[in-house]
């Protein structure tokens, strides 16, 4: 019998002699010799099945990761590369948005340090923007995060206060306590009872004692108030390591947009885009470093 090649890849192909009683009967044939499939093309498709599995069973688990974050629409496509610069403040904009990123793109070196953030400015400013740019962007990397709001958050866990609950506030401790980065909006946005200051603490304490990263955003500029909600020790983290406090201390987006709009002088997106470029050229715009800018805003007994 001459020997046959692969059509599509060339290799030699193996023959058998088909000679079982059992399968002769069955088949009704007679003896003969039949090719077997292609060793080298039935690797091939294989593996590629195994990377094709690979690849699926990634962005499944890179969909849970998003869905576990609790992003919602609204911030599910926000990115780095979409955050826009506006008005006359663009270098503080590129400055916050150069460190944010970076702190995104370094995230294995702050999840070890337990690296925390403050976002400290009024609605609309851009602090949801690059909570949400960070999250996706640290996902990507296989990394879990979780963003809520302080009232969803009490709200959660007063819940489990009820005797018919189906789920213990020790077990949404426990779920906080093993996420690599957790974001809480909005604080001081709160009833600012003894027990919703306690529940905060709690959970920011967690966090503290496990040195696992944190990011909190409020429209509360002023320290004293912030400790009052917080806690002195929780504040005090934000001065340790590299932890930062940012400050978006400028008009709100939709204002800004909304003043051009009635002067007839409406910015294109494209001149607001935060592109590498923007970027850089804001960095040279800002010499000022964001700690010590944060610092500055800070009570003198808070400084070290």
């Amino acid at each position: 019998m001459s020997e046959k090649s692969c059509p599509d890849c060339g290799n030699p192909l193996r023959s058998v002699f088909m000679d079982s009683t059992v399968y002769l009967e069955a088949t009704g044939k007679q003896p003969h010799w039949a090719e077997l499939p292609c060793d080298v093309c039935e690797q091939n498709r294989v593996i590629a099945e195994i990377e094709a599995r690979a690849v699926a069973a990634e962005k499944a688990r890179l969909g849970r990761l998003l869905e576990d974050s609790m992003l919602k629409r609204r911030f599910v496509e926000k990115t780095f590369e979409k955050f826009l610069l506006y008005g006359a403040h663009r270098d503080r904009q590129g400055n916050v948005l150069s460190y944010t990123r970076g702190f995104a793109d370094d995230f294995a070196r702050h999840r070890k340090a337990g690296t925390w953030l403050l976002f400290v400015g009024n609605t609309g400013t851009g602090k949801g923007h690059l909570c949400a740019a960070i999250i996706n962007r640290i996902i990507q990397s296989g990394y879990s995060a979780l963003f809520t709001k302080t009232p969803r958050l009490l709200r959660e866990i007063k819940d489990t206060f009820n005797r018919d609950s189906e789920v213990t506030q020790s077990e949404i401790l426990r779920r906080m306590g093993e996420l690599d980065l957790l974001v809480i909006d909005e604080v001081g946005v709160q009833f600012g009872t003894d027990t919703e200051r306690m529940i905060l603490y709690e959970v920011l304490d967690l966090r503290y004692e496990a040195m696992l990263p944190v990011i909190l955003t409020s429209n509360i500029r002023n320290m004293k108030t912030l400790e009052k909600i917080l806690g002195e020790r929780i504040i005090d983290r934000l001065f340790e390591g590299e932890s930062r406090i940012l400050f978006f201390d400028w008009e709100s987006y939709r204002r800004f947009q909304q003043a051009r709009m009635t002067m007839g002088t409406a910015e294109p997106a494209a001149a607001r885009m935060a592109g590498p470029e923007a970027a850089r050229q804001a960095e040279k715009g800002s010499a000022t470093p964001l700690k010590a800018e944060a610092r500055g805003s800070v009570p003198e007994e808070r400084r070290r």
